[in-house]
């Protein structure tokens, strides 16, 4: 059978089985188209089991080399081995069985985990976290004797918090809390309990939270200078990265830029973030200004897409997952000989965190930074006055000769 026939029939298996259409085609782009294009880089169609496990090893050395996080390594290998299942045995597993799991779940929990799980359209990242916490959950009520969760009353959620408070630390009890809330909430509206315990799950739990650090001005550079802009790519790249380094642009917000964000006129770039979906007005600085120019006139390739980012080889579409371009930027760091760790967080969203520094550091207000970095949480933005760095000065850049027609 053709890899994308059989991924075809699991994607209608899953809305055969209660999830929405557009959460099953938002999990092709996001963790399955990646297994047909392994197939097809390699010249085949045909689903081999054999590549299959070729195609999870190659996950599981881009997660060794830090060049994907530990939810995109999860989530990829959660398709992956789903359907290698649906080949063998014509079934849909809504979780993949964890190797090794310590949380082993009776008929009764397994089955409410499950329906949890399919009750939304989760993202595939959210997914791992919502199972982690259903499973241990219900494996700790398993080992405490209560076999109905209608039994666990405000008393025993309590007491398992508490156990979690002696076990984990303050950030993983915190997003225990938040999937919690989110279980019961489902529980109730299921008439599986009487109570969504709302009021008790409305009390706030602190996290901690880590500063990663910001790019330095060296390692961008030299990033840069290792980029030939005599190439199509080239010019794409760097445009992208100076997008993210100068206007601290997120790499899903580049990645969905489109003609008509770039207003040549007025000398702005304005966009809805996808995070936040809130509109951000920035303006165009004279290196971004040029490189999105070179790009644009020189690189880009002619189509009907209206994204301004396409990719480089046949078929000239926009990209599917922003992840790309942050594997993009590892790979021209490897070629700068900058030396990077797994989850060091130097990848590109250091790049946005640099330019909320210079910001902050240069003496503008925290609510300014707050509206220009798009952030709907004044705490987000407070991160950038622990960072240090140089302010990098802005001017304005001359658009003549650069006609409005380029936008449309």
């Amino acid at each position: 059978m053709k890899v994308q026939a059989l991924i075809d029939q699991v994607l209608d298996e899953a809305m055969r089985l209660g999830q929405k259409p557009h959460g099953a085609y938002r999990n092709y782009w996001a963790i399955y188209n990646p297994i047909v294009t392994f197939f097809r880089d390699r010249g085949l169609d045909e689903y081999s089991p054999e590549v299959m496990e070729e195609y999870i090893e190659w996950i599981a050395e881009k997660r060794r080399k830090g060049k994907i996080n530990r939810g995109r390594h999860s989530a990829l290998t959660t398709a992956a081995r789903r359907v290698a299942h649906f080949e063998r045995t014509g079934t849909y597993l809504w979780n993949v069985a964890k190797r090794g799991s310590r949380y082993e779940l009776d008929a009764y929990y397994t089955e409410l985990m499950n329906e949890f799980l399919a009750s939304d359209d989760f993202h595939p990242n959210t997914v791992e976290d919502l199972e982690w916490v259903a499973r241990r959950y219900f494996h700790w009520l398993q080992a405490q004797g209560i076999t109905d969760v209608r039994l666990a009353d405000q008393v025993i959620i309590q007491k398992y918090l508490h156990s979690c408070m002696e076990e984990m630390k303050p950030t993983s009890v915190y997003n225990v809390h938040l999937y919690l809330r989110k279980l019961y909430r489902f529980l109730y509206d299921k008439g599986y309990t009487e109570d969504s315990y709302e009021a008790f799950f409305a009390f706030k739990i602190c996290r901690e939270s880590k500063l990663f650090p910001a790019a330095e001005d060296e390692t961008v550079n030299a990033v840069l200078n290792v980029i030939d802009t005599q190439t199509a790519i080239g010019k794409r790249d760097y445009a992208i990265i100076l997008l993210g380094y100068v206007l601290g642009m997120r790499a899903v917000d580049i990645a969905k830029l489109r003609l008509s964000d770039i207003h040549w006129a007025s000398g702005e770039i304005c966009f809805v973030q996808k995070k936040t979906g809130k509109t951000v007005t920035l303006p165009i600085t004279t290196d971004v200004g040029e490189a999105l120019q070179d790009y644009i006139l020189n690189g880009r390739p002619e189509t009907e897409y209206e994204q301004i980012f396409l990719r480089a080889l046949p078929p000239f579409r926009p990209f599917k997952d922003p992840a790309c371009i942050g594997d993009q930027f590892d790979v021209y760091c490897e070629r700068a000989g900058i030396p990077r760790k797994a989850w060091d967080g130097r990848g590109f969203h250091s790049l946005r965190r640099a330019a909320g520094k210079r910001m902050v550091t240069s003496g503008v207000s925290v609510n300014t930074v707050a509206q220009v970095m798009g952030h709907t949480n004044i705490d987000s933005t407070k991160k950038y006055i622990a960072l240090d760095g140089e302010h990098l000065a802005e001017c304005a850049l001359d658009f003549s000769g650069i006609e409005s027609e380029v936008a449309t």
